[in-house]
């Protein structure tokens, strides 16, 4: 049985030795650890033994039961104090309450009466511990279980409509310093899977590989306060950062190189625009999910962001699973041998009635006329009023579906040719843009594609397709172009010419000249003489 220990103040030894042997402590669970007769001596024992239960006469020199049960209080707020009193002080004992006396016993002391106190606060004081015990234990799995909960908030956060109080409220929580300056927000969601496999990989390959990942990306973004990195209910890596300048890109760009040579996996990332409200991260965490459903379109270990698949800021619904959403997918790409065989999956269930089949074509219209407005090509569905009608009021399966293919057709046409187009005037003006910068040496692909808003990896892609060469190959043959003009037409020395195209080290330039001249800058001079 758990002891209590007691600690007896009185300045007469005679009610000190009363108290002592008027019951059996021990039989009671408890043992008198000291005895003192002031406040000032009980102060002293209080601090080294530390009892549980403080028995004091309210009369005595100095500093009365009542001051002292007041500083105990203060000090030692667990420890429970009983006064001692006689009848005629009762009225002054009864101010003990407002200083935090569990209790008071009259003289004489009854064996009775010392029993039924000391029952009570030793009921009372186990009843406190037990509770407090149960308090620490509960603490302690809430402690373990913050993480989760941590990151349950996270999720709901991105899948969810709050607004920037109730976000702030728990961001602060939490102790998630994302969001805590007024700036300019970005969501990434990056996707890992394993590489060649020939079989499926079990469940618990894939969370262990997105655990790996999340680890590695969280000590990624160690040095950048204003990020968080957590997990989405599909074992995807979603990164919230603020950003102040256009580099989101290029440091996930980073990441992923980092994921592959670590971790040996596929990373596919997909970017969202910036947003400036908190509560805008489910907009941003939308985009950033479509963004990422183009690795279909770009292939594995490719950063995708939100803008350079759609045109308009117009936020999407969120992607998912089915048909409608992989048929809006398709369209925004230009894919119109995939888009017809979605068309072709969504009209294989059995209708029973034309009504119905009329209300999957309205779907179909809806995305086509959602994909042509993103992608600012809605003017051509005015060619299309004739088709439009035909498919409103076709009376037959095979008319209907007929009709919707060629109105996808048309569509994904039209946007593959919108798309062209802007692609052939970006690409035009990253071209002059060059052209105009070759004497910077700091001129680069991430640079180039943060002057044009658009990430370092589409940029690459966009200009190899139209020119056949990386973006190092065409600046460099560019350089040397220009180089070729300079040596022909001034007298120029060879660190000249090569500060003016934007390569610093003459051993370097130098080099360069003779790999795409053929010759060096002398040998190239004397052979125009």
């Amino acid at each position: 049985m758990e002891q209590l220990k007691v600690l007896i103040v009185d300045d007469e030894y005679l009610i000190r030795n009363l108290i002592r042997n008027r019951i059996d402590w021990e039989n009671r669970g408890m043992c008198i650890v000291g005895e003192a007769s002031n406040a000032h001596e009980a102060l002293d024992m209080i601090e080294k033994l530390r009892p549980d239960i403080v028995f004091t006469d309210i009369c005595m020199p100095f500093v009365d039961g009542l001051e002292l049960s007041r500083i105990i209080r203060d000090r030692y707020p667990c420890i429970k104090t009983v006064i001692i009193t006689g009848h005629e002080e009762f009225e002054f004992a009864r101010k003990s309450i407002s200083v935090g006396v569990a209790d008071f016993i009259l003289k004489p002391i009854t064996v009775s009466e010392l029993i039924g106190i000391t029952d009570s606060l030793r009921k009372k004081i186990l009843e406190e511990r037990s509770h407090s015990r149960e308090f620490e234990k509960l603490k302690q799995e809430f402690q373990k279980s913050l993480p989760f909960l941590r990151e349950k908030f996270l999720n709901l956060w991105i899948t969810q409509d709050m607004t920037d109080e109730e976000i702030f409220d728990k961001k602060q929580y939490y102790k998630i310093q994302f969001g805590t300056h007024s700036c300019t927000y970005q969501v990434a969601v990056l996707e890992t899977s394993f590489p060649n496999q020939t079989e499926r990989p079990t469940e618990e390959h894939t969370i262990l590989l997105s655990m790996g990942c999340k680890q590695r990306a969280t000590a990624f973004f160690q040095t950048c306060p204003d990020s968080v990195v957590f997990t989405n209910g599909k074992n995807q890596i979603v990164i919230m950062a603020e950003i102040q300048d256009r580099e989101f890109p290029n440091i996930c760009e980073r990441l992923k190189e980092n994921l592959i040579s670590s971790r040996k996996c596929l990373v596919c990332t997909g970017i969202s625009g910036r947003h400036h409200k908190l509560s805008e991260m489910r907009v941003a965490y939308r985009e950033a999910c479509r963004a990422l459903d183009y690795k279909v379109f770009v292939g594995k270990n490719q950063v995708v962001c939100y803008e350079d698949t759609v045109e308009t800021g117009k936020p999407n619904d969120p992607p998912d699973t089915s048909r409608l959403e992989q048929l809006h997918l398709y369209l925004s790409a230009g894919a119109a041998d995939k888009a017809a065989a979605v068309l072709q999956e969504i009209f294989q269930i059995s209708f029973s009635e034309i009504a119905q089949m009329r209300l999957a074509a309205l779907d179909v219209i809806t995305q086509c006329q959602s994909v042509a407005i993103e992608q600012q090509a809605e003017d051509f569905l005015s060619t299309k009023k004739n088709l439009l009608t035909k498919i409103l009021l076709a009376d037959t399966l095979p008319d209907l579906q007929a009709c919707l293919t060629a109105l996808i057709t048309s569509t994904a046409k039209a946007v593959a040719q919108k798309s062209s187009t802007r692609t052939g005037r970006l690409v035009q003006q990253v071209l002059t843009y060059l052209e105009q910068n070759l004497s910077d040496p700091e001129l680069g692909l991430p640079s180039t594609a943060a002057a044009f808003f658009v990430s370092p990896g589409h940029l690459g892609r966009l200009l190899k397709k139209e020119t056949g060469q990386t973006f190092v190959e065409y600046l460099t043959g560019l350089r040397m172009k220009r180089a070729e003009t300079l040596a022909a037409s001034t007298e120029l020395k060879a660190y000249q010419i090569g500060e003016q195209v934007g390569i610093k080290d003459p051993h370097y330039f130098s080099i360069l000249f003779k790999k795409h001249i053929g010759k060096s800058l002398n040998e190239y001079r004397n052979a125009l003489k």
